[in-house]
């Protein structure tokens, strides 16, 4: 636990938002193949949410002092978070004897954890450097919803993180759910009011881009237009695109292009390509 703990405190003292996404993988990393597991097996369903206090609250070696409120709010995510790693090391202890994996119990829990991130940004208790940590739990969301729906919750599917956005005919009740989770998101990015230096805002194109993969892969692109309406009427209050890091700005470009020749508007579908093209 202390490992990833570290880290927490390290991001809040840095003002790092992607450090401390980091801590919230659903793996772990390459130069730490262990931590994931050895994050869970540091405490147990009793005690988890009291050892989690201690190292966001009250470990009085860290220099980091949160408030009551924000502490809270992070110890309900790193318990949640937790409960979710539970579930993928079940998954990944599954894969290697060839047995069936839960992959609705995966999603759960991993909702559970983003919904309690989306908490603390509704409640005021976290701050718009740390937005990341939405785009590390909405992109793995809607993974864990695919594997879900594709699964049904019991039969094998690799342990991989391919971000498949191709549309298919299966049933797609956790997809679905994780759009609407999606949107929630949205909706909590593009009405923050805060001063664009300490914005939410700056959020938007990376949530927009997952309900847009999510959308084609629900072949529902017609519910991207609600999502393109809200960023028009917010357009005076939204920084300019070019504004956003090249990921968000190519994704965005692309699916742009793709819905516009979808609905055959072809001069404008075409504009995007060339800039898509050179940044790939």
């Amino acid at each position: 636990m202390e490992a990833i703990f570290k880290i927490f405190r390290d991001a809040h003292i840095g003002g790092n938002g992607y450090q401390l996404s980091d801590t919230l993988l659903p793996i772990s990393p390459s130069e730490e193949p262990g931590r994931l597991r050895n994050f869970f097996n540091s405490t147990n369903a009793a005690n988890v949410k009291g050892d989690i206090q201690y190292n966001v609250l009250y470990d009085r070696q860290s220099t980091l002092r949160l408030s009551t409120e924000e502490g809270k709010a992070w110890v309900d995510v790193y318990t949640a978070y937790w409960a979710a790693a539970g579930e993928i090391i079940k998954a990944e202890d599954a894969q290697k004897t060839n047995s069936p994996i839960n992959w609705v119990a995966v999603y759960e829990t991993w909702k559970e954890m983003t919904n309690a991130i989306i908490r603390g940004y509704s409640t005021g208790c976290f701050e718009a450097w740390t937005i990341p940590c939405l785009y590390t739990s909405g992109k793995y969301l809607r993974i864990f919803a695919i594997k879900a729906d594709a699964a049904g919750g019991n039969a094998d599917k690799a342990m991989d993180f391919q971000d498949d956005f191709n549309p298919d005919t299966g049933k797609n009740e956790k997809l679905e759910d994780a759009a609407r989770v999606l949107n929630r998101m949205f909706q909590l990015c593009v009405s923050d009011r805060a001063p664009l230096e300490e914005s939410r805002k700056w959020g938007i194109y990376n949530i927009v881009n997952l309900l847009f993969k999510t959308y084609f892969k629900l072949n529902s692109v017609a519910l991207s237009k609600n999502i393109i309406r809200a960023l028009q009427a917010s357009r005076g209050d939204i920084p300019d695109v070019e504004s956003f890091p090249k990921s968000h700005q190519v994704t965005f470009k692309y699916y742009m292009g793709v819905i516009q020749f979808l609905e055959e508007d072809y001069k404008q579908a075409i504009n995007p390509i060339p800039y898509v093209f050179d940044h790939i």
